[in-house]
């Protein structure tokens, strides 16, 4: 029910595809984080998922660029329109993703991107996706919202487990806690 009427896409992607897997985690990834999410997708690529994140730095870049070079569909959930990337940096990997994958966004072209918008991308993570791994996060974050919407949504939700004290596992550590 908190679908948005609308959603607008740049691309060649495939929204409907037999498998859609998010994969998500902090800003600030470990090499822990980056190695499983590249070990993770070159062990399903047999698969063919279509890989959703958000674009951003760390875990969320990590998986955009592995899809990419594992020749997966890939798709960026943004907080803005499609007229720009944010941030500024990951354009050429928005520009790979175009071939195989590209951009998903609920908000029109010219629209002043707010912190609010993050989260309700979130959820579009979330319900575009029939499981929503999280690599590595914090206690808060959007990648804890992204869990918590996926499971409200009825969808499985995977976390890597980490050391107890590292504190980007300590909110995968409590997913598994919880569930």
């Amino acid at each position: 029910e908190d679908g948005p009427a609308l959603i607008y896409t740049k691309g060649t992607m495939n929204l409907s595809e037999k498998r859609v897997i998010s994969v998500i985690g902090t800003r600030n990834s470990t090499s822990y984080g980056k190695r499983f999410c590249k070990e993770l997708l070159e062990g399903i690529t047999h698969l063919k998922p279509l890989v959703v994140s958000g674009l951003a730095y760390g875990i969320d870049i990590c998986s955009h660029r592995n899809a990419v070079m594992l020749n997966l569909q890939t798709v960026a959930c943004v907080a803005h329109g499609l007229d720009k990337v944010y941030p500024a940096m990951h354009i050429p990997v928005a520009n790979d993703m175009m071939r195989n994958g590209g951009l998903v966004s609920e908000f029109p072209s010219d629209t002043k991107m707010t912190p609010d918008m993050f989260p309700m991308r979130n959820r579009i993570i979330a319900g575009l996706s029939d499981c929503t791994i999280v690599v590595e996060t914090d206690l808060k974050g959007g990648s804890i919202i992204t869990a918590h919407l996926a499971n409200s949504y009825a969808r499985e939700v995977f976390a890597l487990p980490g050391r107890y004290h590292d504190r980007y596992s300590a909110g995968c550590n409590a997913l598994i806690r919880k569930n």
